[in-house]
């Protein structure tokens, strides 16, 4: 009797639970959708943001030489430092605290208050810096008749700090396109400026600058008028300290995290030469492609989007599957990336610069472990805790410091890249275990393994090819690298659901076609 009593619980308890694993499938196929779609849009964005480096990148390398390149991204580099320390971290501050608010009005406060109180306090604090460009261009140029570069870098750089805040508001609002339209148009103004002051008319460095400071300004206008005209212009003075305080912590965390990406050329600088500085500078920029054009437009959805979903139904398992196939995203792209850098740069760079290719490898993966952070890092951003991202980084600061000591000097630009990548192991680790102390999040550690198993494999297959032909190399490192999904499939990595999805969307869009 007992049996047979206990048969319709059991009955119903499956049901419960395949109903509950299919809205979880549901949810997380949606997300994914959703993600993709966005996600898309973004990533055509962020490729035609950087379809100026790669059109002006045979340019740079023919018109500058690699100690002029090396000078132009000491000025970059600086200028990231300062807008880490200054920045305060209110991009993400807009994005946390846009949906605290359910009222419109509220939320276009928000946006309000960040762009009038936050802007006005970059371009103050920008033109305060500009009294001292003589010092700091002797210090990071090693020639203070270099100022007027530092002053140009300087006046980009306090009208630009306020551009992320109109692209925060963009993106809160899933309006994909419109930051499509205006990267687009950021993008042809720069390239037509550059080819004017570095090719027509040859300015060197100083029309590079140019070039960014008029198109900062040009949008800061634009947008602004845009913007303002929906949100209006009401600043909230005890919100923007509530902003401030709440990127205040990632001061010390800014810093920290400058250190690990860059200081690295200012080591090279010192302990090789300033033109190798422009060789490490032009392999790290090829290494970084993969954070472009994968993790830079998925974060565009999915970091405001993760605070929509955070408590609501099925969340816990949601997270861990997009985690994994962005994952899997990355490494496909990383993997392209790592085959081909040595073909690419003999494509576009003059032969000073080919040294480059050997540090690609390694700059990809190490930025492909960078991104994880922000997938391990929701405790903390949800519990507000970013005290924790400030211990994160300083730590992480200092033992890039401590690595670069030991590894350049000995190893020149190979042991700066192999620092870089200790340091986001070390970063994305103790991310995740301070994160998961807060709210726990249990990824799919084994598929993620699996992923990095298959990738690394196919790698070092692919670079043993050496045809004698830069063309034949390139078609069959292609050809290799694009194994990579069927050798997922070969080990078994996509589920039984996920198999199912696939082939309905086969079958799908092959009706479609017929």
């Amino acid at each position: 009797m007992g049996q047979i009593g206990d048969e319709p619980g059991k009955r119903l308890s499956d049901t419960v639970r395949r109903t509950s694993n299919n809205y979880m499938a549901q949810s997380v196929a949606s997300e994914a959708k959703l993600i993709a779609r966005h996600s898309a849009v973004y990533g055509l964005a962020s490729v035609l943001d950087r379809v100026v480096s790669f059109i002006m990148l045979p340019v740079y390398t023919r018109l500058l030489t690699p100690a002029d390149y090396g000078v132009l991204e000491l000025l970059y580099l600086t200028n990231s430092v300062i807008s880490l320390v200054i920045g305060m971290g209110l991009e993400s501050a807009v994005s946390r605290f846009y949906f605290d608010f359910e009222k419109e009005e509220d939320r276009n406060r928000v946006v309000g208050t960040a762009v009038v109180g936050y802007g006005g306090m970059m371009i103050a604090i920008s033109l305060f810096l500009m009294l001292f460009a003589a010092p700091m261009a002797g210090l990071v140029l090693e020639s203070s008749d270099q100022a007027n570069l530092l002053i140009v870098s300087l006046a980009s750089l306090g009208i630009g700090m306020v551009l992320p805040v109109y692209f925060a508001y963009m993106r809160v609002r899933q309006r994909s396109f419109e930051y499509m339209i205006t990267k687009v148009g950021m993008t042809v103004l720069t390239l037509g400026l550059n080819i004017l002051f570095v090719v027509v008319y040859p300015y060197g460095v100083m029309g590079v600058l140019m070039a960014t400071l008029l198109t900062n300004v040009v949008f800061l206008i634009l947008l602004s008028i845009t913007t303002l005209r929906k949100t209006g212009i009401s600043v909230k003075w005890p919100l923007l300290l509530d902003m401030l305080k709440f990127g205040w912590p990632l001061i010390p965390s800014n810093i920290g995290a400058y250190i690990v990406q860059a200081s690295d050329r200012y080591f090279v600088k010192e302990y090789v030469s300033v033109a190798m500085t422009g060789i490490y500078s032009l392999g790290y920029k090829i290494g970084t492609l993969v954070n472009q054009f994968v993790t830079s437009p998925f974060l565009q959805v999915w970091a405001p989007r993760r605070y929509e979903l955070f408590n609501t139904e099925g969340y816990e398992k949601i997270y861990p599957r997009i985690f994994t196939y962005f994952c899997t995203l990355s490494l496909f792209v990383g993997l392209m990336i790592s085959l081909l850098a040595k073909e690419i740069i003999k494509v576009v760079a003059a032969e000073s610069f080919w040294e480059a290719y050997k540090v690609v490898p390694v700059v990809v993966l190490a930025y492909i472990i960078f991104s994880f952070h922000h997938h391990f890092n929701i405790g903390i951003l949800m519990k507000k805790a970013t005290k924790y991202v400030a211990y994160v980084n300083v730590l992480n600061g200092i033992l890039n410091v401590i690595l670069n000591f030991l590894l350049i000097k000995p190893f020149g630009i190979f042991g700066a890249a192999v620092a870089t990548l200790i340091c986001f192991i070390f970063k994305a680790a103790l991310t995740f275990y301070f994160s998961n102390r807060l709210y726990p999040i249990h990824m799919e550690w084994r598929r993620v393994g699996l992923l990095f198993t298959v990738a690394i494999i196919i790698f070092f297959a692919g670079i043993q090819v050496d045809t004698g032909s830069i063309w034949l190399d390139i078609a069959a490192k292609t050809g290799i690298g694009c194994l990579f999904p069927a050798a997922l499939f070969a080990v078994k990595f996509f589920t039984d659901e996920e198999m199912k999805r696939l082939k309905q969307i086969i079958k799908t869009r092959s009706l479609k076609f017929d």
